[in-house]
């Protein structure tokens, strides 16, 4: 089985951490790869990002290309919509929290894109493409120890009518330098926050520094009012002493690649 290395002991070099955040089109900084230039429009093009709780989002494409992340199930305490129609479902991990596809109407006509092998001892390959969409997969670790305590993860990164995101499912280390070059340069990061088995809010932090998305940061898999895992810490402790922090109300968020802040901000959504 292929085992990318994983960053339990140390954080990311200061190699990685000098990386560039923006979206070149093949550039080369500091040794990291970027990705060619973004599929579709550089430009205008509008998608959308909808939370539901814990790690599941609804991405909508430019083109209308709807992709699932992470579905949970019925009892992770979030009001879920059934029928969803969607053209794509992606799963970091075969946990009952991140692999519900009663979520979605008929789930045997969707495209389901499950980072792991059936035995779950090993990573998938993704790399597809539908319409103005790309889609890829990094094998990572759920826990900092190589896999032993909660088993494997997967990052995967979607290129969405020309904006990179990157979402992490229950990363549970940091980043090293290998696995920060197959990410490569991001737009939006979706990243758990909670602790307890993913990392917690002082890792998420260093992760996001090495990353470095252009546009934002939305903190996930944390304890909400309705959410059944009260193990998790709240978002609050990620938040702590952080500026450029919007607090968004509503659960959709509506992205363009035109940057329109200094910097990154971090988007507090909500799942009503």
């Amino acid at each position: 089985m292929h085992r990318p290395e994983h960053g339990r002991a140390s954080g990311p070099s200061r190699r990685a951490l000098l990386r560039a955040g923006g979206a070149g089109a093949g550039l080369v900084v500091a040794g990291l790869v970027s990705w060619p230039r973004p599929l579709g429009a550089a430009g205008g093009s509008r998608i959308a990002l909808t939370w539901f709780g814990q790690s599941c989002f609804l991405v909508e494409s430019a083109e209308g290309v709807r992709i699932l992340t992470d579905p949970p199930g019925r009892n992770a305490g979030y009001e879920l919509p059934t029928g969803l129609r969607v053209d794509v479902v992606t799963i970091s991990h075969e946990h009952p929290d991140h692999d519900n596809l009663g979520m979605v109407a008929s789930p045997t006509r969707v495209r389901v894109l499950r980072g792991l092998t059936a035995d779950r001892k090993g990573w998938t390959k993704i790399d597809v493409r539908l319409k103005d969409v790309a889609v890829r997969s990094i094998g990572v670790y759920h826990d900092d120890a190589g896999g032993a305590k909660y088993g494997l993860d997967t990052i995967f990164v979607f290129e969405v009518s020309g904006i990179r995101i990157a979402h992490l499912g229950d990363l549970g280390h940091l980043l090293d330098d290998r696995q920060l070059s197959a990410v490569g340069s991001v737009d939006v990061v979706l990243v758990p926050v909670g602790g307890a088995t993913t990392i917690d809010a002082r890792q998420a932090t260093r992760v996001i520094d090495a990353l470095r998305p252009r546009l934002c940061i939305i903190p996930m898999h944390y304890r909400t009012p309705t959410a059944t895992a009260t193990n998790l810490a709240t978002v609050d402790e990620f938040l702590e002493g952080k500026s450029n922090v919007r607090r968004l109300g509503t659960r959709t968020l509506h992205l363009t690649a035109i940057k329109s802040r200094p910097a990154a901000e971090i988007v507090v959504m909500t799942t009503s």
